[in-house]
């Protein structure tokens, strides 16, 4: 299924959830509407809607996928009600942040972040900070994963996190984060 896929079901659900909360229904009228060959898709993104993550059972919902695709809205919305970031590579030049904190780093070949809280939002800052640190480093000599594959985009931050991987076309592409905003340092 593609991104096209999820997103049609997602606006079909945001439709009848505006009138009804009962999930068992949501998914009856959904998979009525498009078919049971969408029912993986509908119960992801009911669960995506009505269900509590915390960052490692969110990061374990997120694997794999093909980094082309980022997050897509629903995982987008989820991510933001549950206070979560992720962090994953974009390109050969971007670390991008989503969920409940949005920003991007320009970081052509790796770079140095810190995020900081200014007038209650948390901005992503160039450069080591006291704290809050996340490192994108490019094509890092220890970036193996279990087959021996090298892994283009890795992370390394003092922030707590959980891990999953991006993909590009089949092959290793990035060693994703995962981490709560009440887990940063003020």
């Amino acid at each position: 299924m593609t991104k096209q896929s999820f997103h049609d079901v997602n606006v079909f659900i945001n439709g009848i959830a505006s009138v009804c909360k009962d999930s068992a229904i949501i998914e009856e009228k959904t998979l009525a509407h498009f078919g049971d060959e969408y029912k993986r898709i509908v119960r992801y993104i009911l669960m995506m809607k009505f269900q509590k993550y915390s960052a490692k059972q969110f990061a374990e919902a997120l694997v794999p996928r093909d980094y082309l695709d980022g997050l897509y809205d629903v995982e987008r919305e989820c991510a933001k009600r549950n206070g979560l970031t992720v962090v994953y590579g974009y390109s050969d030049d971007l670390m991008e942040l989503d969920g409940a904190i949005r920003a991007e780093g320009n970081c052509f070949k790796g770079g140095a972040f810190h995020l900081k809280r200014d007038k209650g939002k948390w901005k992503l800052v160039d450069g080591i900070g006291k704290r809050n640190n996340i490192t994108a480093m490019w094509y890092d000599s220890a970036a193996i994963n279990d087959d021996g594959e090298r892994i283009p985009w890795t992370y390394n931050t003092d922030i707590p996190f959980e891990k999953f991987n991006m993909i590009n076309g089949g092959s290793p592409y990035c060693e994703c984060l995962v981490f709560e905003v009440k887990d940063l340092g003020i």
